[in-house]
């Protein structure tokens, strides 16, 4: 059993990166991007057929299932050759269309309820598939339907932002790891840690083939501060406008007012500032002053910019944490356009690692990540720092990136995009000594996958979680849920990993 771990997440040189990430990333196509394009209209195609001819209106993909059984339920769908009636049933996803009997669903009851089995590739001749009851269940191919190319998808669509299964019991993986001593549960999720870093250089890599690099830097960076629900606007928000652009938007702004000038200019864009600041009502003195003021600003850009502002956006998520709402990442952000006029982050990065260039070792390894947490961790005061939103209540002042999510910007972003760029320049002392950083990074915050994989993968143990002593290990912990966790039938069916 140990040796197959040991060649589960087999972890190759630097120079074999991109090309080992990008063919295992495609043999291994997550299922869970293929219930996000049935999931999210963002995503899903406009115009969709059964493979029977019929058309195909989805009024609700349905209720996305977190236990056993089908994948979504109590969807709505209308098919052409219903007349018109609406359809009410669940909704299944795979990969490949014979994953329907392959996973045994045609025998099993708990899917008699499902009306439509949508896929992305098609290996069968059959136009439908057949429940336990014996009715025949239409089948919608995705890939041919899609308006872009499958590897846009993968790098666009944030898996982590959508639901998650969590359950209060430990699977069949932990029952693995407890037989398994110390040092090797240890070097398995090092291992599967350094193939999510791998994995995140090849999606940047990606990008770098569309824009430059500093801008692939400043992408991967928004979309780190971003915190779960807004994620991907945040993203769409650094395509829409560049970081070159928003430093040319602010050339010629005093130092003094450069900070106001892009706060102003970042809540303007994403169309959280209100059109007309003298209508809004119930505000307090200090929040109807700082409205003139980024009024002022926001009117003293260029109309094309301003008309490229976000207005349809949602930014009120719920369950988002009073310190990580978007106004307050976009003011942190601002703080970095002021900091870094001028100059890239990307260029920033790389200056901070040469600063140390002349060490090798854990304690210059240490102080590299600290000095790239810093990066971000800036302490200069604003409106925000005291609220979470638009005229809301004072609380406690707080940083507008604290250490916590200066460290996840860094791990998540920067030693990816830093990555590329040694692999780029083929500069093997750069790739050490980020390597290095990464293995010597401390713990990151917990979030709810976190939470749920010390039950499932580690069953709570104390000797197992006393394992997890950094970030590397953090993301091998991941790894195994993107890889295993995420794509199993509920209760550990047709799950791998024991085998």
């Amino acid at each position: 059993m140990a040796a197959s771990l040991q060649g589960l997440y087999a972890f190759g040189c630097a120079d074999s990166w991109l090309a080992e990430a990008a063919t295992s990333w495609h043999r291994a196509m997550p299922e869970k991007l293929v219930r996000c394009l049935w999931f999210d209209p963002r995503w899903r195609p406009p115009a969709l057929r059964t493979l029977d001819g019929q058309e195909v209106v989805v009024h609700s993909p349905g209720r996305w299932n977190l236990q056993a059984g089908p994948d979504f339920q109590h969807a709505v769908i209308t098919f052409t050759g219903t007349g018109g009636a609406r359809c009410r049933g669940d909704v299944e996803v795979h990969r490949y269309a014979s994953g329907w009997t392959a996973h045994r669903h045609h025998l099993d009851p708990r899917y008699n309820q499902v009306i439509l089995h949508v896929v992305l590739w098609n290996d069968r001749h059959a136009t439908t598939v057949r429940r336990a009851d014996g009715q025949l269940v239409p089948q919608v191919v995705l890939e041919p339907c899609l308006p872009r190319s499958l590897a846009e998808y993968q790098v666009d669509i944030p898996l982590e932002d959508y639901p998650s299964k969590n359950v209060p019991f430990h699977g069949r993986c932990y029952e693995v790891l407890r037989t398994l001593a110390p040092q090797e549960v240890r070097e398995f999720l090092q291992r599967a840690g350094d193939l999510r870093l791998q994995r995140r250089v090849w999606r940047w890599a990606q990008r770098a083939a569309e824009v430059a690099l500093p801008q692939v830097m400043y992408e991967a960076v928004l979309r780190a501060l971003g915190a779960t629900g807004y994620r991907q606007h945040f993203q769409e928000l650094g395509r829409r406008v560049g970081w070159q652009e928003l430093q040319d938007c602010l050339h010629g702004v005093a130092e003094s007012e450069r900070r106001l000038a892009a706060e102003a200019l970042l809540l303007g864009l994403a169309g959280i500032l209100p059109p007309d600041p003298e209508a809004v009502q119930g505000m307090d003195e200090e929040t109807r002053r700082y409205l003139k003021t980024m009024q002022v600003y926001w009117l003293g850009f260029s109309p094309p910019i301003r008309q490229r502002a976000q207005r349809c956006v949602t930014w009120q998520q719920p369950h988002i944490r009073p310190a990580n709402t978007a106004e307050r990442r976009l003011a942190g952000l601002a703080q970095l356009l002021a900091q870094y006029h001028g100059t890239t982050l990307l260029d920033a990065g790389v200056a901070r690692c040469s600063a140390i260039a002349d060490r090798n070792d854990k304690g210059a390894a240490r102080t590299l990540c600290r000095t790239l947490t810093g990066m971000f961790d800036l302490s200069a005061p604003s409106y925000w720092t005291p609220r979470a939103r638009l005229g809301g209540r004072k609380g406690k002042s707080q940083r507008l990136i604290g250490e916590s999510r200066a460290l996840t910007v860094v791990v998540d972003a920067v030693l990816p995009v830093l990555c590329l760029f040694a692999h780029t320049h083929n500069n093997t002392a750069l790739q050490a000594s980020l390597l290095a950083c990464y293995q010597a990074a401390p713990r990151l915050p917990d979030n709810h996958l976190l939470r749920y994989m010390s039950r499932r993968l580690l069953g709570r143990d104390p000797a197992l979680l006393s394992l997890i002593t950094g970030a590397r290990m953090q993301q091998g912990v991941l790894q195994v849920f993107d890889d295993f966790c995420d794509n199993d039938e509920g209760d550990c069916q047709g799950c791998a990993f024991p085998l």
